[in-house]
């Protein structure tokens, strides 16, 4: 909201602190940017994770720092001391932070201002720099194609990546798909990734398409929706059709709410009424 997405990255560089974003932030500043190291937690990458368990002081801006994003606590070190700078009182208390209510913004210049002169030990860079690279390896394994008979979500993910223009947006939202953009997709410009993942909102996909691509009608939107979350929603496609409002819907089939379906497997249930062979 406070449009400081370039002061933090600057922040960042500036000071030599390695950059990782939540479910919410990514978008803000591009993959490759010096300073980025991946995104962070419960389905984010291991080269953000490691510099989070390793970090002694984490600046959290604008984050909620919910279970996704902490690891349900076991990302961070536990005798980690949290700078919180949020507009709420409310997530800036979280986790015994010292807490900055303050506009992201105009509370990162102060700080910028105040640390003047000073810099991280170039080693800690570096550390952030590498664990990236390692991280950028493994996404190239996983995502490459090797001729099987179904691709993968990942793999997907990364044709779609590579295919898509600088300034074309990504949109997605629930099932299984959150965490395979969240770590695969590699944002080409800021703000061009929309993942509505706060309440895993089904249906989301492309209804929020719509309302993007009628704010930027020169950008290409693209949605990437599992054939779940497709079922809540999809006469939406009527909607954009009647609105004259061109969207690219990339429709992975696993078969019924698979998501679900493992989450019902991994607490020890069996599986019920999620896949379409079972029904």
């Amino acid at each position: 909201y406070s449009g400081a997405e370039k002061e933090v990255a600057d922040f960042a560089l500036k000071h030599g602190l390695p950059m990782a974003e939540t479910i919410a932030g990514k978008g803000a500043v591009t993959h490759d940017h010096p300073a980025h190291v991946g995104p962070i937690g419960v389905v984010g990458s291991s080269s953000a994770n490691e510099m989070a368990g390793a970090a002694d002081v984490i600046i959290a801006i604008g984050t909620r720092l919910q279970d996704f994003t902490t690891g349900s606590w076991t990302v961070f070190a536990h005798d980690a001391q949290f700078v919180s700078i949020n507009a709420a009182r409310y997530d800036a208390t979280k986790h015994r932070a010292l807490a900055v209510v303050g506009d992201a913004k105009e509370t990162v210049a102060e700080l910028k201002a105040g640390l003047s002169g000073w810099k991280a030990d170039a080693a800690w860079t570096a550390k952030g720099k590498t664990a990236f690279k390692g991280w950028n390896a493994l996404l190239d394994e996983h995502q490459k194609l090797n001729n099987e008979p179904v691709p993968t979500y990942a793999q997907v993910v990364n044709v779609v990546n590579a295919a898509a223009g600088e300034k074309d947006t990504l949109i997605a939202a629930a099932g299984g798909i959150p965490g395979e953009v969240a770590k695969g997709w590699r944002v080409k410009a800021p703000n061009t990734f929309d993942l509505e993942f706060g309440f895993s909102c089904m249906g989301y996909e492309i209804a929020g398409a719509i309302g993007v691509k009628m704010a930027e009608p020169k950008r290409e939107v693209i949605v990437m929706v599992g054939d779940g979350s497709y079922l809540m929603m999809n006469s939406e496609l009527a909607t954009s059709i009647l609105l004259g409002v061109k969207l690219t819907v990339i429709l992975l089939d696993n078969r019924g709410f698979g998501c679900i379906n493992r989450l019902q497997r991994a607490t020890g249930g069996e599986s019920f009424n999620n896949l379409l062979e079972h029904t």
